[in-house]
């Protein structure tokens, strides 16, 4: 006699892959869950915001900090400096090649993000890093040819946030952005607070 057919409980089997998939999580975002147990909140492709235009050294966050612009919206501010480009400091044709190499390797625009401990534990911090990562992902392209660093400062609101709220922010940041890339334009809805200083905190990515 063959067993009673019963629902299996606990995570979900895709062949040798053993998934713990977490409905409500998609739901919340408005996406589905791919084979990798990952929430899929978009179709935008995944290469579209590549490693090589992270941000990540500390000087540079710095820099940004110091001399940059700053756009506000409500669930974060993001900082933005223009990027002069590298020119060789000689002639040598290994140097130049070198140079040449770097040059490429910095055009473009570079995106930072600064979650500082004061905006909970691992896990909180986390969640905000995910989701302001994949609201930029969705609009990188509208960077292109724009060469600049860019740390966005998400604050803990971005939590609970509708997604596409979020992602209209971050938008509208970079047509600010795009904007400011341009010669003799002023951008509407940048500027600085004084009550508002930056900190460089040490969670970056």
């Amino acid at each position: 006699m063959r067993p009673p057919a019963h629902k299996p409980k606990g995570p979900r089997i895709f062949g040798r892959h053993c998934l713990r998939l977490d409905w409500t999580s998609a739901s919340e975002h408005g996406g589905c869950i791919c084979r990798t147990g990952s929430v899929v909140v978009s179709d935008t492709p995944k290469g579209i915001f590549p490693k090589s235009a992270h941000l990540l050294k500390h000087a540079d966050f710095r820099r940004v900090y110091e001399n940059g612009k700053r756009h506000f919206s409500g669930n974060m501010t993001v900082f933005y400096l223009h990027r002069a480009p590298l020119a060789p400091e000689n002639t040598n044709t290994a140097a130049a090649e070198l140079a040449a190499a770097e040059a490429a390797r910095m055009e473009g625009c570079r995106i930072g993000f600064t979650v500082s401990r004061a905006l909970g534990g691992a896990v909180e911090r986390n969640r905000i890093r995910r989701r302001t990562r994949e609201a930029v992902r969705q609009h990188y392209s509208r960077l292109a040819g724009v060469t600049m660093d860019v740390v966005i400062n998400p604050r803990k609101s971005v939590l609970k946030a509708d997604f596409a709220v979020l992602s209209q922010e971050v938008a509208r940041a970079f047509a600010v952005i795009g904007q400011s890339a341009r010669p003799g334009r002023k951008p509407p809805g940048s500027g600085s607070r004084k009550s508002e200083k930056p900190r460089l905190a040490k969670e970056r990515d």
